[in-house]
């Protein structure tokens, strides 16, 4: 593993377990098994060992897979389900590190939280262009609200709240959060095939 790499992974878990500001260069250099400078020589100042945590961390295997699942399908509530998943996926390989970066505190992460929620905003539009395109989304649900209750839906606080709050398995959360988006975003309407 390469020296970058185990201070990355270092600093992951310190961020997630003890906060952003209660956590040292030198914590992250000795959890690292590296010296002190070597750290500043890689990164610089913790902001960016934190930017670097959190943009080497959404790269999640399996994703594209699944979108390409969806993408292959005619069946809007199949859509639904694979969304269900990925963001089942997504939220507990990631949910601890985007927790972390909304409980920081710290001005500058905040803003790299929000270009993180962004990101998955404009990357769940697809799914409501192809809801929209095929006929089935509820009337009287535009695409930009059917947008923003898929973005409020599949984002890291509900899956904190249920799963980690109110101890639902994961796959109890994936289950019921497919049957949802089916019921809050496609209109009744004859089930297509894959």
């Amino acid at each position: 593993m390469s020296t970058r790499l185990r201070i990355v992974d270092a600093a992951r878990s310190l961020f997630v377990t003890r906060g952003y500001n209660a956590v040292t260069m030198d914590e992250i250099a000795r959890d690292a098994g590296v010296a002190y400078q070597t750290v500043y020589a890689v990164f610089g100042n913790k902001l960016s060992v934190a930017r670097e945590v959190i943009w080497t961390s959404f790269e999640v295997e399996g994703i594209n897979d699944l979108i390409g699942a969806a993408e292959a399908s005619t069946d809007p509530e199949v859509w639904l389900r694979l969304g269900a998943r990925i963001a089942r996926i997504i939220n507990e390989r990631l949910g601890d590190l985007l927790r972390f970066m909304q409980e920081s505190g710290d001005p500058e992460l905040l803003v790299e939280y929000q270009k993180v929620d962004d990101r998955r905003l404009e990357q769940e539009r697809s799914l409501i262009t192809m809801l929209e395109n095929s006929g089935r989304l509820k009337a009287g649900l535009s695409p930009s609200e059917a947008l923003a209750v898929l973005w409020a839906m599949t984002g890291s606080q509900l899956h904190h709240q249920l799963v980690s709050q109110r101890h639902w398995t994961a796959g109890r959360y994936e289950e019921w959060l497919g049957d949802s988006l089916i019921a809050l975003l496609l209109a009744l309407g004859s089930q297509t095939s894959n």
